[in-house]
């Protein structure tokens, strides 16, 4: 498999917006990536757009090898809008990207790629899982529901707005390192854990390819995996509903047992649903693992940022921040 020599990861959305927050070198103190940040005078010089904030995620991965880059938009936020305000704040071309993955069928993933697809004028691919189209539906514990709540999300519609959807269970190699995870398996038996399945309990639930309903294990969920050479693997989740433990583990099982470099992305440790206990765990998971640099984005809730608050590898997130791994673009 190549190995990309280096990469850039730029955060696109995020929950929020931090101007406070400094550039940092690595925090192991390795001389093999920095951490850049949109702060203070991006936000008050009058010469630039403060970036925006909201509830969802999108990443672009840039890696390259020699002179030739490969550009991955993973994921695209909740609703366009901020998607599209980002990528102008940061002079990022959206015709510049080769290829669209998309971690899994929730809004906060998805939301964006109509509005992506209205800013480029070219057919672009994207890369989900076959069951991220199908019909989901959201119970709340007061017993509202909001129905079919991936709509949006079919893949005759991502061809009319003017994607090429690739719809796959496995692995997809996007270039120079980059590979989407395919389905996750689920080993970690702590991130596995799930109540019994009882319709009309609150939960999240999906029509199955059988039209039954269904728990909505998001079995459609992909990460992201980054291979640096001399560097080791980079690894980016969506939401992590199948835990960011199992994803890791997934990633190594694509291109090898190698040492992980950094994880970053939502770690699903925020969801009123998630057990107290399970951000210890995933932390301790992580230190086994000898992960170097770790962001907890999006869903993973404020007990992690605690938890990981005075922690060395820690780095906190917020929208324009950019990590550099491996060797510098040509």
């Amino acid at each position: 498999m190549f190995q990309a020599d280096g990469v850039k990861i730029t955060v696109l959305v995020e929950n929020q917006v931090d101007m406070l927050l400094p550039d940092q070198a690595s925090p192991v103190g390795s001389d093999d990536h920095c951490v850049t940040r949109w702060g203070l005078i991006e936000h008050f010089d009058n010469k630039y757009l403060p970036p925006q904030a909201e509830n969802g995620i999108s990443f672009l991965v840039e890696a390259w090898r020699g002179k030739h880059t490969t550009r991955v938009l993973f994921d695209v936020g909740l609703t366009g809008t901020v998607l599209r305000h980002n990528m102008g704040v940061f002079g990022i071309d959206p015709n510049s990207i080769d290829h669209v993955a998309i971690s899994h069928g929730h809004p906060d993933h998805f939301g964006g790629i109509h509005g992506f697809f209205d800013m480029v004028d070219r057919k672009i691919p994207v890369a989900t899982h076959r069951d991220a189209e199908l019909a989901r539906y959201a119970l709340m514990g007061d017993g509202r529901m909001s129905n079919v709540y991936n709509s949006a999300f079919t893949f005759e519609q991502i061809e009319r707005s003017g994607g090429v959807p690739v719809i796959t269970e496995d692995s997809l190699d996007l270039g120079w390192g980059i590979h989407t995870t395919g389905e996750i398996e689920r080993n970690v038996p702590f991130e596995a854990a799930a109540p019994p399945f009882v319709p009309g309990n609150p939960g999240l639930y999906q029509v199955g390819p059988d039209g039954k309903m269904r728990r909505d294990e998001v079995m459609d969920e992909n990460g992201l995996v980054i291979d640096v050479k001399d560097v080791g693997l980079v690894v980016l989740t969506g939401c992590a509903h199948a835990g960011v433990v199992n994803t890791i583990k997934q990633s190594q099982k694509i291109v090898g047992e190698k040492p992980v470099r950094a994880v970053m992305g939502g770690f699903h440790l925020g969801f009123p649903t998630t057990p107290r206990e399970n951000v210890g765990l995933t932390v301790d998971a992580l230190k086994e693992l000898e992960v170097q640099t770790i962001m907890p984005m999006h869903c993973s809730g404020n007990r992690t940022h605690a938890h990981l608050a005075h922690d060395e590898n820690y780095v906190q997130p917020a929208v324009g921040t950019v990590l550099h791994f491996g060797k510098p673009q040509p």
